[in-house]
């Protein structure tokens, strides 16, 4: 009897996926939107494989950016400004490759790095927390390997994540395999979802933020503090 209840669990649940997948289809794939750019329907593409259910698409007014971070919040429905992230490219100006060819999160010259709007990277805490990714033995990296991690230039940025300012989002990047590192403190928002960079400039990116970490494999690190000033 706890077997074939087992398995009559595990068939309906099988359905409810089937039908959370074919019933989780974005506009932009089947609309004639002008809004919708190539770029956003590369990012909401991905969404899509990344199997996030969660997400919610917010097409914002032009003036978003000269609007406070309260004001942000209401125009996306969101419960606080600690909700609100930003996606920031760093490139390692210390990096040399690796003898292989195989991707190393451990050792990338650049990484994609979320981080919220009312709090600021530290690099100080960036290169302890990347260094700390080996563990520690004669492949940790020397103290200095990563303490010149700088923001990357707007060419590289465009390059390698294919967006624009103010539109970069962690979904869809041109270069897949630049780690994603989610900055520890949004994995204690409350509620636990975000919203983020869609891949256009007037498109905003909600979503739970288990399914983030998930989707993208991203490495949760303390690399953030509070700014001072929002």
């Amino acid at each position: 009897m706890a077997s074939q209840t087992e398995e009559t669990i595990a068939a309906l649940r099988d359905k409810i996926a089937t039908l959370e997948k074919s019933s989780w289809i974005t506009s932009s794939d089947n609309d004639e939107d002008s809004t919708i750019t190539p770029e956003l329907r590369r990012a909401r593409r991905h969404v899509q494989e990344s199997n996030c259910y969660s997400s919610i698409w917010k097409h914002c007014p032009s003036n978003y950016y000269t609007l406070s971070l309260d004001e942000r919040k209401v125009i996306l429905g969101a419960k606080s400004t600690n909700q609100l992230c930003k996606s920031c490219l760093f490139e390692n100006k210390n990096y040399v490759p690796n003898n292989n060819e195989k991707v190393d999160p451990t050792n990338s010259k650049f990484y994609l790095i979320v981080v919220q709007y009312v709090e600021s990277i530290n690099t100080k805490k960036l290169a302890s927390e990347l260094r700390g990714l080996r563990p520690v033995g004669p492949t940790r990296f020397d103290p200095g390997y990563f303490t010149d991690m700088r923001l990357a230039s707007e060419e590289d940025n465009a390059k390698l994540t294919g967006y624009g300012h103010n539109g970069v989002s962690p979904f869809g990047m041109i270069d897949r395999s630049i780690p994603i590192i989610v900055c520890k403190s949004i994995v204690n928002v409350r509620p636990k979802f975000i919203w983020m960079g869609g891949g256009d400039k007037d498109w905003k990116l909600g979503m739970a933020v288990s399914e983030f970490v998930q989707g993208l494999d991203a490495i949760v690190l303390d690399v953030s503090e509070p700014r001072d000033v929002v």
